[in-house]
């Protein structure tokens, strides 16, 4: 299997970039303002409380490059069931069925993008 193909045998979408620079672009852009990225060390967060949300790790260990760029130009595809309970659990039935998580779409550049989903994808190696 090539660099190209996921382990369905699918070609891939999002080619590979640099995961440092990807690293670079979490910050940059705030991602580690909501997610934690392994056990990489990331910047001070100031804001408290704050919704944490891991990447990486057994939770994302089966998303591809594809999945984690999708989630960042469509948050709304996919929302966890677990935010969504809670959603509910609140009396917010809009949140829970729309992702916390702001489109980048309009933020980021293709380079970035490809760059970013590469250093998600690394978290999981």
């Amino acid at each position: 299997m090539n660099g190209q193909e996921s382990a369905e045998g699918a070609r891939a979408v999002v080619p590979t970039g640099k995961a440092d620079a990807g690293q670079s672009v979490f910050v940059t852009k705030g991602c580690h303002q909501c997610h934690s990225a392994g056990a990489t060390k990331l910047p001070p967060v100031e804001l408290a409380p704050r919704l944490v949300i891991e990447l990486g790790g057994d939770v994302h260990s089966k998303w591809t490059r594809d999945d984690y760029a999708r989630a960042i130009m469509d948050p709304n595809h996919l929302v966890s069931e677990d935010y969504k309970i809670a959603m509910i659990r609140l009396g917010d039935h809009f949140k829970a069925e729309n992702s916390p998580m702001p489109t980048f779409a309009d933020v980021l550049r293709v380079s970035e993008l490809i760059d970013l989903v590469t250093f998600l994808d690394s978290l999981t190696d």
